[in-house]
């Protein structure tokens, strides 16, 4: 059985945006290496990537159970990414002779001369076309609909988008997989010592809330800021910090901290590298995750899995991931969002026993389960369309 991934949003470009998805691609084909080395090979992989991207994946050497196929220019832009998924991809299944391709990030191409997977991490580019940009929401509105519904199956990360998938793309629900993500094992609590001298060099206080994702409309940040600002008045010397890429439409966000006089208290942080995530998660009094919309929500869980108290939206798939380990207000609820976030920094027994809810919570998910539970899911589409 002969499998191609697309894994063309997988990008090794210094400062080039990584987000979620990112995670996911790379993530699952290195899980799924490690499993399909450890069983009787009955399946070749191979992973489509852009020819910046091979040095993002850890295992990719001559001991690899899964190759590797630069695609002719680099995928990081959505129209060069398009040409290659839609004109150069088939031709490379053809060459293969793959007996099925998996998109790993909504949409396949239209001549795919073999039967498709499909993953959909969320549909908010229907639920909420505001927040992205006109041209990426109008292809993946068109594309992922018409990839879903030829698809032999469907991979959702989480319920709540399963739900979508079959409400919003007219799927059959027998034909959808939910498949939640895991977390990477550098994602665990850290020598004590190490977090201290880490808070020292990077100034982080012992009411500090950190946030990751985005600056783009969905992660809500002009809620968090506002909350956070009410916050203050409560505890005057806790800070924000917010950690990730500018995305789009995140005017707003810096509005309301200059109009609130934050400047001074909200710390951005830009990118920040995978090695050191682990580090200022454990590092912060409370992690904050205030989405309006999430396909499953990564972040919180790796925040989880370091010990980190979370404080999140009760939306969409955020409930699945963080369960009772965390503290949930709707995403729209500035008030009950400071109060959550006031009690944690002030409470040291709540932080404590978040602590202890979030570390075994995020125990459950590993990406081992998810490759296992993808490969599963490739050897049911092999006997598309006769099921």
């Amino acid at each position: 059985m002969n499998i191609g991934l697309g894994a063309y949003l997988l990008s090794g470009t210094p400062g080039y945006r990584q987000a979620g998805i990112h995670q996911y691609i790379r993530a699952l084909i290195e899980a799924m290496d490690g499993v399909l080395s450890d069983q009787p090979r009955r399946m070749s992989v191979t992973a489509l990537v852009s020819p910046t991207a091979r040095g993002e994946l850890a295992f990719a050497d001559a001991h690899s159970s899964i190759a590797i196929e630069q695609a002719s220019r680099s995928t990081e832009t959505p129209l060069s990414r398009i040409r290659v998924e839609q004109f150069e991809t088939p031709r490379i299944l053809r060459e293969l002779r793959a007996d099925l391709y998996h998109g790993m990030a909504f949409v396949a191409p239209l001549r795919a001369p073999c039967p498709t997977v499909i993953t959909v991490h969320d549909l908010s580019f229907i639920t909420r076309p505001h927040t992205h940009k006109l041209f990426n929401r109008t292809y993946l509105r068109l594309f992922t609909r018409w990839s879903c519904r030829r698809a032999a199956r469907v991979i959702a990360d989480s319920e709540w988008t399963k739900r979508d998938v079959v409400a919003l793309l007219g799927v059959n629900p027998e034909h959808v997989d939910v498949i939640p993500l895991g977390v990477h094992t550098r994602y665990r609590p850290l020598p004590r010592a190490q977090v201290v001298a880490f808070q020292q060099t990077n100034r982080i206080g012992a009411h500090s809330v950190f946030f990751l994702g985005s600056l783009e409309p969905r992660k809500n940040l002009p809620v968090l800021v506002e909350a956070f600002a009410r916050v203050l008045a409560r505890i005057p010397n806790a800070t924000l910090l917010v950690g990730g890429s500018p995305g789009w439409k995140y005017q707003a966000i810096f509005e309301r901290i200059a109009a609130l006089g934050l400047k001074d208290k909200v710390r951005f942080i830009g990118q920040i590298e995978q090695e050191q995530l682990p580090l200022w998660y454990n590092a912060c009094a409370a992690f904050a995750y205030p989405s309006l919309y999430e396909g499953f929500g990564l972040p919180a869980l790796e925040a989880m899995a370091c010990g980190a108290p979370v404080v999140t939206s009760n939306a969409t798939s955020l409930p699945e991931v963080v369960g009772d380990a965390g503290m949930m207000v709707a995403p729209d609820d500035i008030a009950g969002l400071a109060e959550a976030l006031a009690q944690v920094l002030s409470d040291d027994g709540l932080r404590r026993e978040l602590r202890e809810k979030s570390l075994r919570r995020a125990a459950g998910f590993t990406w081992k389960r998810s490759a296992e539970l993808t490969l599963a899911c490739y050897e049911r589409t092999h006997k598309w369309p006769q099921n």
